[in-house]
């Protein structure tokens, strides 16, 4: 690992920031908590208004953020690397495309790989008929598409800008107003700077309300399952105090010896359960509706990506890719800025492809095996797959599904297991990015106060936690979401801020 250089500035903690940062958490937390009827009514007003009314702009943006991306890694930018002309990459290929893979991805791959298509197999696109066997490669190849390259381009947008700043102008602060500067001018530095901050804070409270949301039922009815009890709300309490137990000590012990390790157990974990099912599923039929996924996906790319089915107006891409789209944009800033801190030494080419690739093909990997191996119950009679995920919802399907695998009990216990890391590396990953946002200044190399990460440890984990039982979790899931449209304008400001800033230094 790299050492700050001698002569780094010191660590010093943005104790305004830290301040602010905790009353919006406390007004956000008790605004939900004491209006949570008309909380929900007008969130989901608001969303609804956004996914219906901005659908264009927003599948627009995804669209064009995916073009810049390749057409900058094969031009002459893309050789520009990120530091000195002679520093070596922080890290290896593979524990930057673990954490980069597992922070971006949390628990969720897991619940939706297995259940997304059907979810599609019942409510159709492109005038469909519904419960079709058409519908099978349909809906998984949805799923594909969802976590494909264009959800990848989204974190990667302001992963480049972020790190051009930081390592090739040389302005060490972690401020995501920073990378619109070559957009906005001095705007950054007042007011309109400001609403830019916080619109990441509330971003990442979404993102680890988000993750435990998804997280916490599916990890808890795998452990109910083996206990043989039923789920219950002691049991999501011992799981988020195991999962809060691993991310506090994780974070203490920093970016080398605690993330990166929880990434390497996090991956490996989750990718033995998948190679498992592979090999004990119906592997032959599982390759083989995959390539016929990967196919319509591959072969329907534009129409996916474009499709706002403005004559029937189903509300089908607005539900689903505009949500999408809505959710991946919204947590876009943190990503970029845990990427751009274990990105040193890469460069801009490396950066993009490695994105575009590791978490295109790790996404496509999960979605073939489990959506493969759920459709292969459905279509044998095995379990009622459609059924239980449109009525009982996606966390009792896919324990369900899991259930029926050979040695179901040792299955289930890995899975929870790799829930809780695979939680506690989004939480991880959250609070190290609040802490490097809320210094002053980090030299290359160097990393926030162990206190300012176990302050946010706590931080992150308290707002989601207390609205899990006093209600309002949902409300803030769709909340957070609600910024990505801000966000998708921030998020055109870093393409133009990079081009710019890139086309000024080569000159």
């Amino acid at each position: 690992m790299s050492l700050p250089k001698p002569g780094a500035v010191r660590v010093e903690t943005n104790m305004p920031m830290l301040a602010i940062s905790i009353g919006l958490i406390m007004a956000i937390a008790g605004t939900l908590i004491a209006y949570p009827d008309s909380g929900k009514t007008v969130i989901d007003g608001l969303f609804g208004w956004m996914t219906g009314t901005f659908d264009w702009a927003f599948l627009g943006v995804a669209f064009v953020s995916l073009v810049f991306l390749v057409a900058l890694a094969f031009s002459r930018h893309g050789a520009i690397r990120l530091g000195d002309a002679d520093v070596a990459p922080e890290f290896t290929w593979s524990a930057w495309g673990a954490m980069v893979f597992l922070a971006g991805i949390a628990s969720g791959l897991v619940l939706w790989g297995g259940t997304e298509w059907a979810y599609h197999y019942a409510w159709t696109p492109f005038g469909i008929e519904p419960n079709t066997p058409q519908m099978y490669v349909v809906g998984q190849a949805y799923g594909i598409f969802h976590w494909g390259p264009t959800a990848w381009a989204l974190y990667c947008v302001p992963a480049i800008a972020m790190s051009y700043i930081y390592y090739v102008r040389k302005k060490h602060i972690y401020r995501v107003s920073e990378s619109c500067r070559g957009a906005l001018g001095d705007l950054v530095d007042g007011p309109v700077g400001s609403v830019i901050n916080y619109m990441f804070i509330f971003g990442i409270l979404g993102a680890a309300a988000t993750s435990l949301g998804l997280g916490t039922p599916m990890i808890g009815g795998a452990v109910a399952s083996v206990l043989g009890v039923a789920p219950s709300t002691t049991i999501d309490v011992g799981i988020i105090v195991a999962c809060t137990a691993v991310f506090t000590l994780s974070s203490g012990l920093g970016l080398e010896n605690g993330i990166k390790r929880l990434s390497y157990i996090g991956t490996l974990l989750t990718l033995a359960i998948i190679v498992y099912i592979l090999a004990v599923g119906p592997t032959h039929f599982i390759a083989r509706l995959g390539m016929d996924s990967l196919g319509y996906a591959l072969s329907n790319f534009i129409t996916l990506s474009t499709w706002t089915d403005s004559v029937s107006a189903s509300g089908f891409p607005q539900a689903w890719t505009v949500f999408y789209w809505a959710w991946w944009v919204a947590y876009a800033p943190f990503m970029g800025m845990f990427v751009t801190r274990i990105s040193m030494g890469r460069t801009v080419r490396e950066v993009i492809v490695g994105m575009l690739t590791f978490g295109t093909a790790g996404c496509a990997f999960f979605y073939i095996v489990l959506g493969g191996y759920g459709i292969n119950l459905q279509i044998s009679g095995a379990l009622p797959m459609v059924d239980l995920v449109n009525n009982d919802g996606v966390a009792p399907a896919i324990i369900a599904m899991f259930k029926t695998l050979p040695g179901a009990t040792i299955v289930l216990i890995a899975v929870a297991v790799s829930g809780i890391v695979l939680l506690a590396t989004t939480f991880d990953s959250a609070a190290y990015v609040m802490a490097c946002a809320s210094t002053r200044q980090l030299d290359e190399g160097q990393e926030p106060a162990r206190g300012n990460r176990l302050f946010w440890c706590g931080a992150i984990a308290v707002l989601p936690l207390t609205l899990l039982f006093l209600g309002g979790l949902k409300t803030m899931q769709t909340a957070s979401v609600l910024v990505g449209l801000p966000v998708m304008l921030i998020l055109i400001c870093m393409m133009i801020t990079t081009v710019k800033f890139m086309n000024e230094d080569s000159e």
